[in-house]
């Protein structure tokens, strides 16, 4: 009775139960398997075996790969005398875990358990996510695939699932798949990396890739393994071109003169061999702190008007002169560029600096022969200017020994030379004190003095000409009395010169208004009512040879407000122009509101303030009357 009620519980259960026995040939060698016994769950899963063959059996229904896996479990089982193993059966494409009983002799007691194929699915988030994911069972055989994974492989899913590695890929992506899913299950862990793939076709591919154990809900049975990967080929040929491109840029920064620095504001990334030839520290602690270079340099001082900011995005070109603490002047050429993250910030910039001091050298040294060349043609012009000049006056004594058809005839000749002449020596004097402010040799003497009555004095001088041009002047001021300090002889040419180009741009009967303003600066503008200057001459109009064109036959040498510049910045001011075409211009000079230190208040009727007819008429040489 005990025996009918074990066998009908062996029927019964849903566990699927297999009593097998070992065929085996010469030598032992394994050749199949005879069923000795199943019951319904077996039977329901694999089909009924009563009546088969053992060779027809392993002929049909075991692969070569199912065979050689039975022949290990049978082994481990016998040596153990129980194993559990989960497996897959693919032509049912189901799993199951094995629980393998052996006896003394080539009989094995099986009991088959199905795992749940609903255990083996991925989630609907992984099936339908933008990146490639799989789940394999514990023998490597693609259990799911996402669609992502089929377009990317360009398989079908009846061509991966079932199916390992070895029969998707070249054996080496393959072998080094299973390595690491072996890894996974040895070590129970989720692991990153970076994998290689040969799809053929000489298409290489890299994927980044998680890994990590697949369980049971309860994790009490690790089925096989999970994984996603992202495709990062193009990031990987992006580092081997920057990898490249490196050695390339490393090449070349070793082997130039040019100093190449890669910094951010507070510290060197990359330093170029030739820093410590051409500023003569070591770089080490600049990668630490920019800063520190400057601690061999007494100044370094950009040139012109660019300056030097961080935050400024756009490529600048900038020379420096610096002096070292030995007193050696070196200068540099720097062009940097500026390093920008995907938002725009500015993450490091690129410095190439050249060492230009021999170069400098030589310019300075060209500069000056050119400056004594001018100097000494000016004054080899101004000797005979002024010999035509001081003849005319002699000649002019003795006019009135003429009579009068003569006398006309002569005076009309005798002006046009001496306008003339008076033209040349304002040219070769602004020419001579254009190269004495270049080279640094320009006389500058301030003194004490009324602003006020020193320009109203001018104004008042050149009223009788102005008048002869039919133009009017005008004249006021916010004060009464201003004593700054300001060099008189300065002070004389720079209005001189803007009145006289007031008076050559002006329309017929127009006016010209002086006016000075006395607050925290003091302020000398002229303004006319002239032709105005156009926008596009606005900002050169202070260089040297530009001129504004008109329809007069007024000319000038484009030297005069150049020099006008560089006197007013003698004195310490700046001077600045706005102009409405066709309206006329204004010319506002600021001054500092300071007297010098040895204060000595000096009146507008010294010897030095303006009386001087003679100057006057070199001035306003080139305005036809």
């Amino acid at each position: 009775m005990s025996n009918y009620i074990y066998r009908k519980m062996i029927e019964d259960s849903p566990i699927a139960y297999l009593h097998i026995e070992i065929i085996r040939g010469e030598n032992k060698k394994y050749i199949g398997i005879k069923i000795k016994d199943t019951n319904k769950a077996y039977e329901r899963f694999f089909g009924s075996a009563s009546d088969k063959k053992s060779t027809d059996y392993v002929k049909n229904k075991m692969s070569k790969k199912e065979r050689e896996e039975w022949e290990y479990i049978f082994d481990k089982s016998k040596k153990n005398e129980k194993y559990i193993k989960e497996i897959y059966v693919k032509r049912i494409n189901s799993y199951f875990n094995v629980e393998v009983y052996g006896t003394e002799s080539d009989e094995y007691h099986i009991r088959f358990t199905k795992i749940s194929k609903q255990h083996m699915n991925l989630s609907s988030t992984l099936k339908n996510s933008p990146f490639i994911a799989w789940i394999k069972n514990r023998n490597g055989v693609y259990v799911d695939v996402n669609k992502k994974f089929l377009e990317f492989f360009n398989k079908t899913y009846d061509e991966v699932i079932g199916h390992t590695d070895y029969e998707l890929f070249p054996k080496d992506s393959a072998e080094e798949f299973a390595r690491k899913d072996n890894m996974i299950i040895k070590y129970n862990k989720l692991e990153v990396f970076e994998e290689f793939i040969d799809t053929g076709n000489n298409k290489n591919m890299y994927l980044q890739t998680a890994k990590w154990p697949y369980t049971e809900e309860n994790n009490s049975l690790l089925l096989g393994t999970i994984g996603i990967s992202i495709e990062i080929t193009n990031k990987i040929e992006l580092l081997k071109n920057i990898e490249k491109n490196e050695k390339t840029f490393l090449e070349i920064a070793n082997n130039i003169e040019e100093v190449i620095v890669i910094a951010d504001e507070k510290k060197a990334y990359y330093i170029s061999p030739s820093f410590e030839r051409v500023f003569g520290t070591k770089s080490e602690k600049l990668y630490e702190d920019i800063n520190v270079w400057k601690e061999n340099w007494e100044s370094f001082e950009p040139q012109g008007d660019e300056k030097y900011d961080y935050n400024y995005k756009n490529p600048i070109l900038i020379t420096f002169k610096a002096i070292k603490k030995n007193k050696e002047e070196k200068w540099f050429w720097v062009r940097i560029v500026s390093l920008l993250d995907e938002n725009g910030n500015i993450m490091k910039k690129i410095c190439v600096i050249s060492d230009i001091t021999q170069s400098k050298k030589g310019e300075l040294e060209v500069e000056k022969l050119r400056m004594d060349f001018l100097a000494n043609i000016s004054h080899e012009l101004r000797t005979p200017i002024n010999l035509i000049l001081s003849s005319l006056q002699v000649l002019n004594l003795k006019m009135n020994l003429l009579d009068e058809d003569l006398f006309k005839y002569f005076r009309r000749y005798l002006n046009i030379v001496d306008q003339n002449g008076k033209r040349l020596l304002k040219l070769v004097n602004n020419l001579i004190d254009t190269t004495r402010l270049e080279s640094g040799c320009f006389s500058y003497n301030p003194k004490n003095k009324d602003i006020i009555s020193y320009v109203e004095n001018i104004c008042f001088s050149v009223s009788e000409f102005v008048k002869s041009n039919n133009l009017s002047i005008i004249f006021d001021t916010d004060t009464e009395e201003k004593i700054i300090a300001f060099d008189p002889d300065n002070m004389e040419r720079i209005i001189l010169n803007l009145i006289s180009n007031a008076i050559k741009f002006n329309k017929p009967e127009g006016k010209i208004e002086v006016f000075i303003s006395c607050k925290d600066s003091i302020e000398i503008s002229v303004k006319d009512s002239g032709i105005g200057i156009p926008e596009d001459k606005i900002d050169k109009i202070f260089e040297r040879f530009e001129q504004v064109k008109n329809n007069s036959k007024i000319e000038g040498s484009g030297i005069g407000l150049n020099l006008v510049k560089s006197l007013v910045e003698m004195n310490n001011g700046s001077i600045k122009v706005k102009s409405d075409l066709g309206k006329g211009s204004k010319f506002t000079i600021v001054l500092p509101n300071t007297v010098v230190n040895d204060y000595s208040k000096t009146s507008c009727e010294n010897s030095d303030c303006i009386n001087n007819e003679s100057q006057i008429s070199v001035e306003f040489s080139d305005i036809c009357i």
